[in-house]
């Protein structure tokens, strides 16, 4: 009754904190040691019960909202040809985490430290019936030093309430809205088995919507007319500023400009625009890069960034932050000085002689109760087997953190105007003057303003004239909009507030396993029994992502205590109520009940 029980939520990350504190003795689903027994989860091994949990097996329309009073947990089940199950590997983790809890006197919850992983500890300590005092071990890395100083400042457990009444808040909400709207369809139309949720129906609907626009897009033409002109022996391109829609008309000026002989320059602009670097990395931004650059999904990412975590490469992934709080900023110059010793850095690094003393100024002035922004650690890859997916994304993180202390990139950009035949033409261009942190990656699209080529002019000064010696006019039909791509689809998310950094790759993988969605090479669309969800519900509120654009905000407030969980969940049900009222309203009831 000595011990201290330490419970994580992967086995990886359990065995590497063991490893640390001593408990190095390998037993059946634990490890011990040193006074400890570290055990782990894998993942949620709990759920809120279902309706038939709560002798709702059969579902009538008078049973609406459906309000469990009050909640309770199951152990999580899994699909299989006979049907839901018990998650065989959660039952007997369950167990064993059971047997050990006689055995110790007290508790340290090392569960993910976000609102997530609290509910997570908070939930499987109130199924086991657990008394035992709790502590929270609340780190940002997994490496050595940062574990062994969370174990030194570990906080009383009721610190965390707040994370918890709002992480279980969640939960209960998705619970309400999610479970009603869905076993409300099955009602209404008697159609089968069909999820709902108040983030996966809205994003289900943007993919949808999307795909059908662009089945339903009429092309249209519209035409530019392209001059090439000379200057000192270097052509370059003007392009028309008006855009023309009737082909007659723009035949006619192309006729006029192919006959001129040359094109007189009424304006050159030139102006030095600095470009800062770019803020670190959140798991948001870290998806829309690696998808952007690398190919990768959303899903993909997130299990890359949790790897290199366990790994411990990586800080805490999971993080919507861009800054680094006092006592992490406080570390970055070793963690830098660290990193510029690697072999592997190209030479533009070392030539840009990086002080890592010098902290930049848009680094710091992170929350001290958020995790920080994603950073490498300083621990060097070495030997360790990185598959090329994981050395991108790694590369990434490390990239960010070496452009942070570079100066901005400095860019010419250079607009000239001139008239040909009566029309006016434009070409807008860029050179870099100075790398800074652009030599990192070397992106043009990073830094190029909109609408502009790299391309260096030769020197031309208003009021000239310049050769014209050829002419073209140029189509464009116009496109129909593409699929979105995952980069897209998270920005999509972040925009109307849909999902969290933590939760967004399990909403796109929710929607891939339950066959809603699939990919097209980089693109994601609907499948046809997406199409028929998205279709059903077109124009409801559970469509609807401004439906619970409120949400965060007001679970900020219970996290915070300025509300109480109680206010929310009344709200929520009351919302639940009208959404399950327009199913039925809108998809008609069928004398078919709910089994």
């Amino acid at each position: 009754m000595n011990h201290t029980l330490i419970l994580t939520d992967k086995p990886e990350v359990g065995k590497t904190i063991a490893r640390i504190i001593g408990a190095d003795r390998r037993e059946n689903g634990y490890m011990a040691g040193h006074g400890y027994m570290v055990t782990w989860t894998f993942g949620n091994m709990l759920s809120l019960a279902m309706p038939k949990d709560y002798g709702k097996a059969r579902v009538d329309r008078k049973d609406f909202p459906l309000v469990p009073q009050p909640f309770r947990l199951m152990v999580k089940h899994v699909r299989t040809d006979d049907g839901w199950i018990p998650d065989i590997n959660a039952v007997k983790q369950l167990k064993v985490i059971e047997k050990l809890l006689p055995e110790c006197s007290r508790i340290i919850a090392a569960t993910d430290a976000s609102r997530e992983g609290e509910l997570l500890f908070r939930q499987l300590y109130q199924y086991l019936g657990c008394s035992q005092p709790v502590f929270r071990l609340w780190i940002s890395s997994l490496t050595e030093q940062s574990v062994r100083e969370g174990m030194d400042r570990i906080q009383p457990l009721n610190r965390y309430d707040g994370l918890f009444m709002a992480g279980d808040s969640r939960a209960k909400a998705d619970w309400l809205l999610g479970m009603n709207a869905s076993y409300a369809l099955c009602r209404a139309t008697g159609l089968g088995n069909h999820s709902l949720g108040r983030v996966q129906t809205p994003v289900l609907a943007a993919i949808s919507g999307r795909y059908r626009d662009r089945e339903n897009h009429i092309a249209t033409d519209s035409w530019h007319i392209y001059v090439n002109a000379v200057k000192d022996g270097i052509p370059f391109k003007l392009r028309s500023v008006d855009t023309f829609c009737d082909r007659n008309r723009v035949e006619e000026f192309h006729r006029d400009c192919s006959h001129a002989k040359g094109m007189r320059v009424t304006t050159v602009t030139r102006w030095i625009r600095e470009v800062p670097p770019p803020a670190l990395y959140n798991l948001g931004e870290l998806q829309k890069d690696a998808s952007r650059y690398y190919g990768l999904t959303v899903c993909e990412v997130h299990d890359i960034a949790q790897s290199l975590y366990e790994k411990k490469l990586i800080s805490y992934p999971r993080t919507s932050s861009r800054t680094l709080p006092p006592d992490i900023s406080a570390t970055l110059p070793d963690i830098m000085g660290k990193i510029l010793a690697w072999d592997g850095l190209h030479d533009y690094v070392r030539e840009t002689g990086i002080n890592p003393a010098r902290l930049p100024e848009h680094v710091a002035g992170g929350d001290v109760t958020a995790h920080p922004a994603i950073i490498a650690t300083g621990v060097c890859p070495g030997k360790m087997e990185l598959d090329r997916r994981e050395m991108q994304v790694y590369l990434l993180v490390v990239g960010r953190m070496l452009e942070a202390f570079l100066p901005p990139c400095k860019v010419e950009c250079t607009t000239v105007d001139a008239v040909c035949a009566a029309l006016r033409f434009r070409t807008k261009t860029f050179r870099i003057v100075e790398e800074g942190w652009h030599g990192i990656f070397g992106r043009k699209g990073d830094i190029a303003p909109e609408d502009a080529r790299f391309l260096t002019l030769p020197g031309i000064a208003a009021g000239e004239t310049l050769q014209v010696p050829a002419c073209s006019l140029v189509r464009r039909r116009s496109l129909p909009p593409s699929p979105y791509t995952d980069a897209q689809l998270v920005e999509y998310m972040e925009k109307t507030g849909l999902g969290t950094p933590a939760t967004r790759a399990a909403i796109l993988r929710t929607l891939l396993d339950r066959k809603y969605i699939r990919y097209s090479g980089k693109y994601i669309i609907p499948t046809r029994k997406g199409l028929y969800i998205y279709e059903t519900v077109r124009g409801m509120k559970i469509a609807d992502p401004s439906l619970t654009s409120g949400w965060e905000a007001q679970l900020e407030d219970v996290e915070q205590g300025k509300s109480v969980q109680e206010t929310f969940l009344k709200e929520v049900s009351q919302l639940a109520e009208e959404v399950t009222d327009e199913i039925f309203r809108l998809c008609g009831s069928k004398e078919k009940e709910v089994e």
